[in-house]
């Protein structure tokens, strides 16, 4: 299931930032000699900085494709002194490797699962140097290349692996749409560009292997912190990040605590995976909120939204026009036989009325409390709200109902 609450920008962003200061660096061209010294060891630096956090985060996979791209660093200069006429066969091996350790999910146990993977890729490069020189010849080079790729010696097979490799990665970025999967495609878009071109330019070799390696580093750490911050189910951020939040607010602001009505019955009538689409749809809902106010999963059926700088009664409006939205969105439901298998046919289908399809009613009750000299402390706050929304609870549902008062908004 792709991340659909990663934006396409800081998705990209954070990691395209080391290929950036890169390329940079490389249209650059008048170095300082001991720049020129200290590059060569920044893979080495940058490798055991990526492998730390990999290893905090127990990613194997990670893991596997930055020692990949370590050892190119490392075997290249040599393959291309002692061995050019490897250098092809290696950059196909290379490039499938790379899609390999890719498409692989990571099992339990990290030891185990990265032994696997480290011996498919050695096993490879184990082949290449068996079959050597002759029985190499024999399969690469067939095809002849023109043009720039001839003068790097680059062959028509590992144009075509990269190529594929290249698809692969892109296919998995929009399928999923994790930040791991951007790292993964950065990071190979820099050695793509930096292999062919590394026997004869080592040092934009070891600038591009670099820029790779903090890529992966730099996308694994923000997956990490969406694993952390982030709620998986409706994407919004979760307690954990409201805390944070509440933590750095100034002396005014306001609080709501928004839940679902008769989520339960929702569970206990229609199943899990139905009020699993309930909470998805409140969730986009909530985070549609105008008047500079940003929604959180509270946990459960819980939702909070926080509004900086503003009155409760500068907020109510606000809230008043997200429980409407809510109310009034048209959810309906299929029967199983009538579901569709394809999401296209289902998207094309939502929004019209079926032979086969019921309503679905959802309504949410909001308690609201503002900061002040009586509700100091976070915690005070947020008891508040939720007292307010017991409140709205009690009210009949389906309104928002402000901390210390009795006007109530939106009964239905």
């Amino acid at each position: 299931m792709r991340y659909p609450h990663i934006p396409w920008l800081p998705l990209l962003f954070y990691p395209a930032l080391p290929v950036i200061a890169a390329v940079g660096l490389l249209l650059w061209r008048q170095w300082p000699p001991a720049l020129t010294l200290i590059v060569p060891f920044v893979p080495w630096v940058m490798a055991l900085v990526g492998a730390a956090i990999c290893l905090m985060y127990q990613r194997s996979q990670t893991l596997a494709l930055m020692v990949a791209v370590l050892a190119a660093v490392a075997i290249w200069p040599m393959l291309a002194s002692q061995a050019p006429w490897a250098l092809g066969p290696a950059l196909v091996w290379w490039s499938l490797a790379y899609s390999i350790n890719a498409l692989w999910p990571e099992r339990a146990g990290m030891l185990r699962d990265l032994v696997a993977r480290l011996g498919l890729m050695a096993v490879g490069a184990a082949a290449i140097a068996l079959a050597g020189r002759e029985g190499v010849s024999q399969l690469f080079g067939a095809l002849p290349v023109q043009g720039v790729l001839a003068r790097l010696g680059v062959p028509f097979e590992a144009l075509a692996a990269l190529l594929l490799t290249g698809l692969t990665l892109t296919l998995l970025l929009l399928r999923y749409g994790r930040p791991q999967q951007a790292g993964q495609w950065l990071g190979f878009v820099c050695m793509a560009w930096a292999l062919p071109r590394g026997a004869e330019h080592g040092i934009e070799l070891a600038v591009m292997a670099a820029a790779a390696l903090t890529s992966l580093s730099i996308s694994l750490a923000h997956e990490g912190y969406h694993m952390a911050f982030r709620d998986e189910l409706t994407g919004l951020p979760g307690r954990r990040a409201l805390n944070e939040r509440l933590q750095r607010m100034g002396r005014v602001y306001t609080l709501a605590m928004a839940d679902v009505d008769h989520f339960k019955a929702f569970n206990d009538t229609h199943g899990h995976d139905v009020g699993d689409q309930v909470l998805r749809m409140v969730a986009a809902q909530l985070r549609r909120v105008s008047g500079g106010g940003y929604a959180y999963r509270y946990g459960g059926e819980e939702f909070t939204l926080v509004f900086p700088g503003k009155t409760a009664v500068e907020a109510m409006p606000y809230l008043e026009t997200v429980r409407q939205a809510i109310e009034a969105y048209q959810m309906r439901l299929r029967d199983k036989p009538a579901r569709p298998k394809a999401d296209q046919i289902g998207l094309r289908r939502r929004g019209v009325r079926g032979r086969n399809t019921r309503p679905l009613r959802v309504t949410v009750s909001i308690g609201v409390a503002e900061r002040g000299e009586a509700l100091r402390a976070p915690d005070a706050v947020i008891k508040a709200a939720d007292q307010a929304l017991y409140k709205a609870k009690d009210g009949g549902r389906n309104q928002v109902c402000a901390y210390g008062t009795r006007r109530r908004a939106g009964a239905a």
